[in-house]
């Protein structure tokens, strides 16, 4: 099993590999070597806002569970589990920010990742909107937009499964029991015991209380898409920022199926997709797809380990 995994996990590097195979690699060395520095350079100064408003929106999240925890710590767990995330399949690895709490204030595992899962699911469920919206407006080759529409109502089943309180509650009863029957029996009561936290975690979240944390998501993903557009800007690509945030954003769900690390392979066919079918060349979609790797898993994975080393997991 565990060998198949690996295997899956190398299918996203295999198809950009394959699409590299496919390209002109002499005319994407000259799409991104033309690319505008100063634009390019104004995307990833943005970056450290992007994830401020992020760190903000998790200590609202906190504030909700009477769980004081400054900005400036929340700064920099951010950062340090986004540079985990981006290494992790379906970057699973943001979920660190539960070990964080811990350690720091001896938070209850099960209660700190009921914070973590909700910070997530505002982000999904932005995206979930931008690309349904897009697919919605946008009009696209009939199989791809049967394949976008199938992909979000996929993304969209679980998240749905825990904002509904009554299917909630039969989803962490089965957890419970399916928990307790895996678990070694010395490990028995801790594991409903971390259930419970966890229950009671996002009880405390879900409600009118994520008004606020919703609007801060509003600002943080306006501010993420433009980042994307001027990125788009810097490389020449004739694409709105409407349509560029419907790009990233379907790519986005895309890559957290775990058969890619940072989306590799699986971003770039999804650019490829939408970009190409309005007469550009598959050389500037992969370039675009390669600036935005730069910008956010490079970059900001870059920040992240830095964050990771001034304040590492003990």
């Amino acid at each position: 099993m565990g060998l198949i995994k690996k295997l899956v996990r190398l299918l996203g590097p295999l198809i950009f590999l394959f699409i590299l195979s496919r390209m002109d690699l002499r005319l994407l060395a000259e799409t991104i070597a033309d690319v505008r520095l100063d634009l390019l350079l104004a995307a990833m100064l943005l970056y450290p806002v992007l994830i401020m408003l992020k760190a903000w929106r998790w200590q609202m999240l906190l504030h909700r569970q009477r769980i004081d925890y400054g900005l400036a710590p929340a700064f920099v767990v951010y950062n340090s589990s986004l540079a985990v995330g981006y290494a992790t399949p379906g970057r699973l690895g943001e979920f660190v920010k539960a070990l964080y709490l811990r350690q720091d204030a001896g938070i209850p595992l099960g209660q700190g990742l009921s914070s973590m899962l909700v910070d997530r699911l505002l982000d999904l469920f932005l995206l979930l909107i931008t690309a349904g919206v897009g697919v919605s407006v946008f009009s696209l080759p009939g199989g791809l937009s049967s394949l976008a529409v199938a992909t979000l109502l996929l993304v969209a089943l679980g998240p749905l499964l825990i904002l509904v309180p009554a299917a909630r509650r039969r989803v962490i009863a089965l957890l419970t029991r399916t928990l307790s029957v895996l678990s070694p029996e010395r490990y028995e009561q801790e594991t409903r015991l971390g259930l419970g936290d966890f229950q009671q975690g996002l009880e405390q979240l879900l409600g009118v209380q994520l008004l606020i944390p919703v609007g801060i998501t509003l600002l943080a993903y306006g501010l993420f898409y433009f980042q994307c557009y001027l990125t788009a800007l810097a490389l020449g690509l004739p694409i709105s920022y409407a349509y560029s945030a419907f790009c990233v954003s379907l790519a986005s769900l895309l890559s957290l199926l775990p058969i890619s690390v940072s989306g590799l392979g699986v971003r770039d066919a999804t650019f490829i997709a939408l970009l190409v079918p309005l007469a550009i060349t598959a050389e500037m979609a992969i370039g675009y797809s390669l600036l935005i790797l730069l910008v956010f898993n490079i970059f900001g994975g870059a920040l992240g380990a830095l964050a990771w080393f001034s304040k590492p997991l003990k």
